[in-house]
């Protein structure tokens, strides 16, 4: 008979137990088994564990980008069905899809992103291509909505001929209708799937369209802005309440272009309503009120919009040089650094950069900044100093005039580009035409300072004291704290034979900014002009102090206090 083993051992110790082994340990293996067992199986086991987390997290992606496809709020773009003359040109149903996708696809990019805009309550649509028998994750995602019976939203039409030239028409369909999204002819394939591109943005966001109108219209002289302002009413009428002061606040700036400064402030106020947390506007507004002269509102408005606190690189930017224009200059450079901390390659934040440094008069580096935010596609001249004016505060005349005609170039006689040609042309001895153009600047912005104070130094080198003292004056009115203009309005009275009026004026541009160097050197020299050498030294010597310092750039970064220990 056979004998049954026992399966406890007479040590006490299981025998499956011991067969199974020690636990997996990084040691020696256990039992006699040897190294190479036991690594092998350790090994295995890693690899095991691997593998699974590799499939875990692969399976974690999938899972997640399904979930993403199917709340994204997505429109379908549907191949265009086309006449068989295009067929047979490459033009197939698919390829006049994907070119017209391609189209809303470039009109999206030059577009600014305005990352404040993520916030809003519902996102616009974003367009997919419907391409059949394509193996995506978008098709295993319209898969499982369908199957489910998720409404969807399809843009479809047709090209047909009509003479010579091509019809497109777009419809939109959905669950329970079908609508025309626009019927546009035209000889040319790509301007017909351009305009159909632009009919497919007013659908899914009219915030981009505006802007794509806006650039185009800008460049018109004057500027209606026709086609920004019927989209921005489209916007508004159609859009949620988070877009609204968004949509008014562009309305503002497009009736700021067209000079109705007075209804700009009203269309501010109302965005200012809709938008309270929002601190451009009030800097908007801030704008509109110095063009009108209304210099105390306008400088309530900008420490208003420094109240509210600001987290995008774009609105820090902004922040920074509005408090820049307030002559707060620690202020204004803290914020320009922190835009740049948060947005090292933003061009808002490095035009603030160049804002902030062209008003400590760091001229360099205030042009270097300036340069870097032109590469990287800064175009607004309200946001950043022009840079014909740092080159002919450089006195770089050549450079400075190419950048005005730049200037002009792209955006039009503009007011701002106006006065940046005027002190271009002055920087190189042409005082007679900058002062047409400070004239022009001037009537298209009769609250321009910085024109009133260019204006004032042409007619100051053309030996007009008396007409160049009333607009040093002017200047002065607009702005309290200008240094420049104060320094030329003794100029003026040293040209009209006032020298003894002149050092009381030096002295005021010293008090409201003592980084400019031409105050104390003007003082020392109406000073050495009246036999007071003993006084004007020192002033010459604080002058080379002062100058010195202004040469040395300043860190993009704050350099930390170091605290003292005590003992």
């Amino acid at each position: 008979m056979q004998v049954k083993r026992p399966l406890f051992r007479a040590d006490g110790r299981n025998r499956m137990t011991a067969r199974i082994g020690a636990p997996l340990m990084f040691g020696f293996g256990a039992d006699g088994q040897g190294m190479l067992p036991w690594l092998a199986q350790n090994l295995s086991a890693l690899l095991t564990i691997l593998v699974s987390v590799l499939l875990l997290a692969a399976l974690a992606v999938l899972l997640f980008g399904i979930v993403r496809e199917i709340r994204r709020n997505a429109v379908f773009l549907d191949p265009i069905d086309v006449p068989r003359a295009l067929d047979t040109r490459g033009y197939s149903p698919a390829v006049v899809a994907e070119r017209l996708l391609d189209a809303l696809s470039a009109m999206q990019r030059k577009a600014p992103t305005l990352k404040e805009l993520l916030g809003i309550e519902s996102p616009p649509a974003l367009v997919d291509l419907e391409v059949p028998a394509r193996f995506s994750l978008q098709a295993i995602v319209r898969f499982i909505q369908r199957l489910v019976r998720i409404p969807e939203s399809h843009i479809g039409g047709e090209i047909t001929c009509e003479g010579e030239a091509y019809e497109l028409t777009l419809r939109r369909r959905d669950q329970h209708s079908v609508s025309i999204v626009g019927v546009h002819r035209n000889v040319d394939i790509g301007g017909l799937l351009a305009e159909g591109a632009e009919d497919v943005l007013r659908l899914i966001d009219p915030w981009i369209l505006a802007h794509h109108y806006f650039a185009q219209e800008t460049r018109e002289q004057p500027p209606e802005f026709t086609r920004t302002l019927a989209t921005l009413d489209h916007m508004l009428l159609h859009s949620n309440v988070a877009e609204r002061p968004w949509a008014l606040n562009m309305q503002g700036i497009c009736l700021m272009r067209q000079r109705q400064f007075s209804q700009a402030i009203e269309r501010f106020r109302d965005a200012a309503a809709a938008g309270p947390r929002l601190p451009f506007i009030h800097q908007n507004w801030a704008n509109a009120l110095d063009l009108l002269g209304r210099f105390d509102e306008a400088r309530a408005h900008r420490v208003r919009a420094l109240d509210i606190p600001a987290r995008t690189p774009n609105l820090i930017a902004n922040n920074a040089i509005n408090a820049s224009l307030l002559h707060r200059h620690s202020q204004a450079m803290g914020l320009a650094r922190r835009a740049l901390t948060l947005g090292p390659e933003d061009s808002r934040a490095w035009s603030a950069w160049g804002y902030v440094l062209f008003g400590l008069h760091r001229l360099e580096q205030a042009a270097t900044a300036s340069e870097r935010a032109m590469a990287l596609g800064a175009r607004d001249m309200l946001w950043s100093p022009p840079l014909a004016m740092v080159y002919a505060a450089l006195g770089r005349p050549e450079k400075a005039l190419a950048a005005a005609l730049d200037e002009i170039e792209r955006a039009g006689e503009t007011e701002e580009a106006l006065k940046a040609m005027g002190f271009a042309r002055l920087a190189a001895g042409d005082a007679r035409g900058a002062v047409s153009n400070f004239e022009a600047s001037l009537a298209n912005a009769p609250g321009a300072g910085d024109a009133a104070y260019g204006r004032a130094d042409a007619l100051l080198a053309l030996g007009e004291f008396e007409l160049a003292l009333a607009h040093y004056e002017r200047a002065v009115a607009i702005d309290p704290f200008y240094p420049q203009a104060h320094v030329g309005w003794a100029q003026a009275l040293r040209g009209l034979g006032r020298t003894r009026e002149a050092p009381a004026r030096f002295a005021v541009a010293v008090r409201v900014d003592s980084a400019y160097p031409p105050a104390y050197r003007g003082w020392a020299d109406s000073l050495i002009a009246m036999g007071r050498d003993a006084e004007a030294t020192p002033l010459l010597e604080r002058a080379e102090v002062v100058e010195r310092r202004n040469r040395a750039p300043l860190p993009l970064r704050s350099i930390p206090i170091k605290r003292r220990k005590f003992g």
